[in-house]
């Protein structure tokens, strides 16, 4: 496959420009996709904590479970016993490596007493949150009832596996993993949102995730030839996402990014290496030893771009022992000490300690903490932002002497973050000049203010941003409120503009470099209350680019309504209407939000993708979608 058309199927995240003026956008959504090759990246000597050190590998084995007649798993979930014998060749050989052996178990239920459990846990091995009953998908209706509150069953399932695994290792997992992640599309934006955030009964949250899936391709101009494609020039990683029999479009993949990233403020998600071994089942069969060299190839991809290496894989005949322990011979004599091995609890003390200082994303309730990654000096590595009551801090990778340089934040991104719920502040992220510094803005009642990342610290400007707009004070947050101001490059200059909308106001306003302030467009989005509400809800609305012409479109859908429409450039707007009509429509498209609660869309492979709860029913590969090109047109061309 020719690398234009191959960058054509990947998701939109991947037409990401790092110096754009929307490139802090995904601050602002819920998305849990938004990373690709124009991403900033948190390289592991960023996080890691050891000279020397270039690249990770997590090691990680899915489906481990308790066996017991009056409780029904899955006939291959097996004991620690068989685990820790399936695992014992690499265990033997991570042992020799020092001294440990870092493998992480997603898992579905342990007992505390089972000698094998202990055993591992004293080896080194991480045990890991995997579902209490390994629903695939995950995300489905309540087999007993069917009902519309099935995601009710969805969060128990969630938190008894939580709370399960507290009580067998005395102390919460930290990281989950969605069944079935790996060849279909079981994993979902909705999760993310809805699922995920929750605590158990005593208050145990999980802080990572690895469902996940990165696809090296040959749009990675930097990548040797030999590693991204085969002997006979084809795509060597992607072809993995075809094939598999039961999921005829594969969407749950991020493109040539194999680095840790943050979704939604909360959680970490260590996107795993394409191929896992079910991948490897449908390309070469059960048992094959083929996928190692698949995994070698990817290691040494990732170690040029020191990054994290994930492998997913199962002790049910997909893969052999002796390709995991294969796997870290080759690591091992290859790279030597320029790669570690860690599990999911080790990965999650490093990230917090050398990476946020100390500070995690989630606080002890597990409310939004104020972390955030971005890249404030527009160098390609993401640097830290600290906003809550207690830290206020900036943290700057400075990446030729290989440390964090210490600055500090004028302002709190969230506050109350000792409650459950954390509140924020208001304050936005923009891109602030063409070499993509980024900008900081707030306006509230009691504080307002532009600052500039300049010289490796915060400026105040006297910028301002407008007063008003509509006859109202233009606010970025009432009382903890979102209402609706969000930064993007609307002209394509490479700088951000400014949008409000809310119940009350709908106004753009476009960057003015010769004056240095924002001025009112002449066109706005398509209406009032369509961005949030009075309440700060999401509506549904969406800045994709749907007709590849470089420009944002607009696509909204939520439980009232939907409408599409094009950009017709700075004089004009979004004036195109390519197509509308109620919720309840035959041919209504998939709904975005439903008060406010993300329905599982997601933009990927030039489609609309979603994955819910209902979407599973009649679909082995979980997923419905739809064509940008049949977005763009009369509801005659449905998705399957």
């Amino acid at each position: 496959m020719k690398p234009l058309l191959l960058l054509a199927l990947l998701s939109a995240s991947a037409f990401a420009v790092e110096k754009s003026g929307s490139r802090f956008a995904y601050l602002d959504e819920r998305d849990p996709y938004y990373p690709g090759l124009g991403s900033a990246k948190l390289t592991t000597p960023m996080w890691v904590g050891e000279d020397g050190v270039e690249a990770v590998v997590q090691l990680s084995i899915d489906d481990m479970g308790r066996l017991e007649p009056a409780f029904r798993l899955m006939s291959y979930a097996k004991s620690p016993q068989f685990y820790y014998q399936f695992l014992q060749q690499a265990i033997e050989r991570l042992r020799r490596i020092d001294g440990r052996a870092p493998i992480s178990i997603y898992t579905l239920q342990a007992q505390a007493d089972d000698p094998w459990f202990q055993r591992m846990l004293k080896e080194g091995l991480s045990i890991e949150a995997h579902t209490f009953t390994h629903a695939v998908p995950f995300l489905r209706r309540d087999p007993s009832t069917m009902s519309e509150e099935s995601l009710e069953w969805c969060i128990r399932d969630f938190t008894d596996c939580v709370a399960g695994l507290s009580t067998a290792l005395g102390t919460p997992p930290v990281a989950w993993r969605m069944p079935g992640c790996d060849a279909r599309n079981t994993t979902s934006p909705r999760f993310y949102s809805e699922v995920f955030p929750r605590r158990t009964a005593t208050g145990d949250f999980l802080a990572m995730d690895s469902s996940i899936f990165t696809v090296f391709t040959s749009a990675d101009a930097s990548l040797p030839r030999d590693l991204v494609l085969d002997g006979e020039g084809r795509e060597r990683f992607h072809r993995f996402t075809t094939g598999i029999p039961f999921t005829k479009l594969y969407v749950n993949s991020v493109p040539n990014y194999p680095y840790p990233y943050v979704i939604n403020g909360l959680l970490w998600e260590l996107p795993a290496a394409m191929p896992g071994d079910a991948h490897g089942v449908h390309a070469y069969g059960m048992g094959n030893t083929q996928v190692l060299g698949d995994w070698q190839r990817a290691l040494d991809v990732t170690v040029l771009k020191q990054g994290l290496h994930t492998i997913c894989f199962h002790p049910h005949g997909y893969s052999l022992p002796e390709s995991i322990a294969g796997l870290v011979d080759y690591a091992d004599r290859t790279y030597g000490k320029r790669v570690k091995f860690l599990n999911c609890r080790e990965i999650i003390d490093r990230l917090t300690k050398n990476a946020l200082g100390g500070t995690p994303l989630r606080s002890a309730t597990g409310a939004d903490n104020g972390v955030r990654l971005l890249d404030v000096n527009g160098d390609g590595f993401l640097d830290v932002v600290i906003g809550n009551s207690q830290r206020q801090l900036t943290r700057v990778w400075q990446p030729k002497e290989k440390r964090w340089l210490e600055t500090p934040l004028p302002l709190a991104l969230v506050s109350g973050e000792t409650t459950p719920r954390s509140t924020a502040t208001g304050a936005r992220f923009f891109t602030a000049a063409a070499d993509g510094r980024a900008g900081l803005a707030i306006a509230t009642a009691g504080q307002r203010g532009v600052w500039h990342f300049e010289n490796n610290q915060w400026v105040k400007q006297t910028t301002a941003l407008p007063a008003e707009a509509d006859g109202e004070p233009l606010l970025t947050a009432r009382d903890g409120i979102d209402l609706g101001v969000r930064f993007r490059d609307l002209d394509g200059d490479g700088l951000s503009d400014l949008i409000v909308n809310n119940d009350t106001q709908n106004a753009v306003f476009l960057w003015q470099p010769a004056s240095s302030r924002w001025q009112r467009a002449p066109f706005s989005l398509p209406e009032k209350n369509c961005l949030v509400d009075a309440h700060g809800t999401d509506l549904g609305l969406r800045f994709i680019d749907l007709d590849a012409d470089g420009d944002d479109d607009l696509i909204l859908s939520n439980e009232r309504h939907y409408w599409v429409r094009t950009f017709d450039g700075p004089a004009k707007g979004w004036s195109t209407l390519a197509r509308s009509g109620k919720a309840t429509d035959a041919n209504a498209i998939p709904m975005i939000t439903k008060q406010g609660e993300l329905m599982g869309v997601w933009f990927h492979s030039g489609k609309m993708a979603q994955v819910n709860e209902f979407t599973a029913q009649g679909r082995n590969d979980n997923l419905r979608h739809l064509d940008f090109q049949a977005l763009l047109q009369a509801p005659t061309q449905e998705g399957k």
